[in-house]
């Protein structure tokens, strides 16, 4: 394990000596969680930017909401809430109109960028225009791309008009889509080049409560408190959060007291018991845990193929075997918590004898060996995982020798976080599509809206399926404004994919966070843990 605490008590101490940390117990003791100032938690990456419309994963998107903020947010209890707009946008208040296609944000005022310089609507035009820039490769488009304008008739007043009626839009634009949008400072990026380039991308400048102090690549990152923030000044001085890659050491550095909270996968909340200093707090994950097949190659473009690998995995032992239920067994891409579930879509059942059966049919027999080959070439697949991601790994382990056990010969590839979800022009491996079988996560946004990852065009349609019918039900879905519509519609789309199955759902996640007892206000959310970071403090 790294030599954590001597860096630490080193920092602190050059910290003390620069007042960052006025007032704190500096040099005291070299574990960060004994700092009453000072709150520590993990991530398992070293970002790839520090720009939050870049984010490609949890980890950066959580670390970007330290220091910038959205238009609108979502509490523990899902309900959507003012943050840097002043009301959430409704027909009841005039916020959205009646045709559906104009949203106005009335933003707050008083709230400054941390360089000083106010924040207006200015800022929320800029932002639109830099996620709409081809030269910028955001991760996702969506839904921004029906944006026809963005109108500021004065700094306080932000006025989305949309090329037609979109049913998401409140609950997507500048919020939680399924890429959460912060709002970006347009007087230190307008007019300057695209962005994947730009050094704000490791220096960031947000409205958030804390900000970026210094960067330890590959190590960890210092955040500082904003006493300007908008919300009031964050209870906590200093945020420190550490990179930790190995899905074993955060775990050690829980009980070492070297951290203040962090995520655990079911099976290292398992093993952590219940010492006496830490406790467990609980969020539904708004998302699923899932393999998908590779439906732009044989022999994965065959449903049949698709059916009988699935009737080979048996997901409740899964369930229970990795997770003792934490991440229960779903059908669906669509949380159970969301209006769209469907409860009625189902995926082929666990069934080996019908999987032997259908393997049989497709001309893959056993030989001598017990092995499954078609034409003398063995029946083999590669399932792709990142190793930072302990579900991930015993997943594709179990899944491993459940199709071993059906004849087929099973390898595992295991690849970075950094590189599993990044886009196709970069080289990532889910969009391009250089595997067999892969486990991923994802999350959704806070509208039912999964035309990115289902339909033909789905800039994350990882699993590179297509069916114009599907995206018919898609686009229809996308711009009825009435719920029970959109709920039929949704019901559709999911029993088109149970039964289809580019994707085999496998868990609905309720995620754990361990945490010191002496943490407080810390309330994660479906998603995101650090959302109301600034209310944290340690009694």
């Amino acid at each position: 394990m790294r030599k954590f605490s001597s860096f630490f008590q080193r920092t602190l101490l050059c910290l003390c000596a620069a007042s960052v940390l006025a007032g704190a117990a500096c040099g005291r003791s070299t574990q960060p969680g004994a700092a009453r100032d000072v709150i520590t938690f993990n991530v398992s990456e070293d970002p790839h930017s520090l720009n939050p419309i870049l984010a490609q994963s949890d980890d950066e998107r959580q670390i970007a909401h330290l220091a910038f903020d959205m238009l609108l947010d979502v509490d523990p209890s899902g309900r959507q809430i003012p943050a840097l707009a002043r009301e959430v946008p409704t027909t009841a208040n005039g916020g959205v109109s009646a045709d559906g296609r104009t949203i106005t944000y009335h933003l707050r005022r008083g709230v400054y960028w941390q360089d000083g310089v106010a924040f207006t609507s200015r800022d929320v035009r800029f932002t639109w225009h830099a996620i709409v820039e081809p030269r910028n490769d955001v991760p996702s488009t969506h839904g921004y791309d029906l944006i026809a304008a963005v109108d500021t008739p004065d700094d306080y007043t932000a006025v989305v008009h949309l090329k037609r009626a979109w049913g998401p839009a409140v609950q997507t634009l500048f919020t939680y889509g399924v890429h959460p949008m912060p709002i970006l400072p347009a007087h230190l990026l307008e007019g300057r080049g695209q962005l994947r380039d730009a050094p704000f991308n490791l220096h960031p400048v947000g409205t958030g409560a804390f900000i970026l102090d210094s960067w330890d690549r590959g190590a960890r990152l210092f955040y500082r408190a904003n006493p300007h923030y908008y919300r009031g000044a964050p209870r906590a001085r200093t945020l420190v959060v550490e990179e930790v890659p190995d899905i074993n050491t955060d775990l050690t550095l829980l009980r070492s007291g070297e951290l203040d909270w962090s995520l655990l996968s079911p099976a290292q909340r398992l093993s952590l018991g219940t010492p006496a200093t830490l406790t467990v707090d609980f969020a539904p994950f708004a998302g699923f845990g899932a393999l998908t097949f590779n439906c732009r190659r044989p022999p994965f473009d065959d449903v049949r193929m698709r059916r009988a690998l699935t009737q080979a995995i048996d997901r409740r032992k899964l369930s229970s075997a990795i997770t003792q239920g934490q991440y229960p067994v779903t059908d669906s891409d669509q949380p159970p918590f969301s209006w769209a579930y469907d409860p009625g879509a189902r995926l082929p059942a666990y069934d080996p004898a019908a999987a032997d059966a259908a393997l049989d049919a497709l001309g893959y027999a056993r030989g001598p060996d017990g092995m499954r080959a078609r034409g003398g070439r063995p029946l083999e697949i590669g399932i792709a995982v990142f190793p930072e991601g302990d579900t991930a790994v015993r997943t594709a382990e179990y899944v491993q020798a459940m199709l071993h056990a059906r004849g087929i010969a099973v390898t595992i590839k295991k690849v970075t976080l950094a590189h599993f979800y990044l886009p196709k022009s970069v080289g990532g491996l889910l969009m391009s599509g250089k595997f067999d079988m892969a486990y991923f996560a994802w999350r959704a946004g806070e509208d039912p809206d999964d035309s990115d990852i289902v339909t033909c065009a789905g800039p994350q349609n990882y699993a590179g399926y297509c069916d114009p019918a599907l995206d018919r039900l898609e686009n229809l879905a996308l711009t009825r404004t009435d719920r029970r519509e959109r709920q039929a519609l949704y019901s559709r789309v999911q029993r088109q994919l149970a039964s289809e199955v580019p994707y085999v759902f496998l868990y609905a996640p309720r995620y754990g966070y361990a945490r010191v007892k002496n943490l407080r206000g810390f309330a994660p959310t479906p998603f995101s843990p650090t959302w109301n970071a600034w209310q944290w403090y340690k009694k």
